[in-house]
């Protein structure tokens, strides 16, 4: 069986050109490549280190690489069992960058590899475009790192998992992570290249941001200047510039790390602004117009309508069933 989830469609100079769709299977985490030209599948290719996922696909600009981010942390060689006591020292997330052959219409997993990552929940991503082009973005959930046990009295998985008020936007420069790979500087697990955390740490390719909790899409804006986060759990959507990014990185302005060591950039530093929405922020499409976007409002349903530059609300409109996608 399988669980299919957000598929993306091949990009050329960002935007959707219609030859290829990529769909992502999140029970038995693989990416699969459909030629629109005859709708027929051509290629699916089986993540080598990920037991689940649930953001995939994502495409760069112009497509040179597809995102696959793991949803649910274990150890990425996949060939021993480790109790959750352990979860924290063996269990990793990641982020896998597929690479796309577009001569061939094939992914190339021999050029691809994946960046180990904390035992987050890493979710949905989107890539940069413009001035942003060469970073990729991806959102999580539970960092608070919590394994339930409520057969020991202790709260629910999902409580647990949101009991922050924050989770952790990843902000990872792919385009320098695919050079240090090339340089050697990745280790193989089961065959496949992984950017170890600590290569990324210390080679200044990987951030993290404050988020509203459990957020559930990050979305670069058309021109590639900022990103939207819809906060699910969180009636705000949070605009964080990438102008703002880049000078805190530059500068070296980071609040704190998180316990395995990647700095974390203040959210007040990052943030063009919050807008309240209504319950249940998900997923954020944008207009023709500059600076209008339409984000579906779950536990509302509803569709609001706002202006991402100014941070207001402009409009409503109410549903039958609860829009998620």
């Amino acid at each position: 069986w399988g669980d299919y989830h957000h598929p993306g469609f091949s990009e050329t100079n960002g935007e959707s050109d219609g030859q290829f769709v990529f769909i992502n299977d999140k029970a038995n985490p693989c990416i699969a490549v459909v030629d629109l030209r005859d709708f027929e599948t051509k290629q699916i290719v089986v993540n080598p280190i990920f037991k689940s996922e649930h953001g995939g696909a994502f495409v760069t600009p112009n497509t040179e690489y597809i995102f696959e981010a793991a949803q649910y942390a274990t150890p990425l060689e996949n060939k021993k069992f480790y109790p959750l006591e352990e979860f924290n020292e063996k269990y990793r997330g990641g982020m896998t960058y597929w690479k796309f052959d577009r001569t061939k219409g094939l992914i190339d997993a021999k050029q691809s590899f994946s960046i180990e990552l904390p035992p987050y929940s890493q979710d949905l991503s989107d890539a940069g475009k413009g001035p942003s082009d060469g970073w990729s973005f991806t959102n999580s959930f539970c960092t608070e790192r919590y394994v339930g046990g409520i057969e020991d009295g202790r709260p629910p998985y999902e409580a647990g998992c949101s009991a922050k008020d924050t989770d952790y936007l990843h902000v990872i420069n792919w385009r320098k992570a695919a050079e240090l790979v090339k340089a050697g500087k990745a280790k193989k697990i089961n065959g496949h290249d992984v950017l170890p955390m600590e290569v990324a740490i210390k080679e200044g390719i990987l951030f993290l941001i404050p988020e509203p909790k459990s957020p559930h899409g990050v979305d670069v804006t058309p021109d590639g200047t900022k990103l939207i986060v819809a906060g699910k759990l969180d009636t705000h959507v949070s605009v964080y510039s990438f102008e703002k990014i880049m000078a805190a990185i530059k500068a070296g302005k980071f609040e704190s790390k998180d316990p395995y060591g990647i700095p974390v950039i203040a959210m007040k530093d990052a943030l063009h602004t919050q807008v309240s929405l209504g319950l249940g922020p998900l997923h954020t499409q944008y207009d023709s117009k500059t600076c209008i976007a339409y984000t579906s409002l779950y536990v509302d349903s509803q569709v609001a309508k706002w202006n991402y530059c100014d941070g207001k609300l402009l409009d409503k409109i109410s549903v039958h069933y609860n829009p998620g996608h």
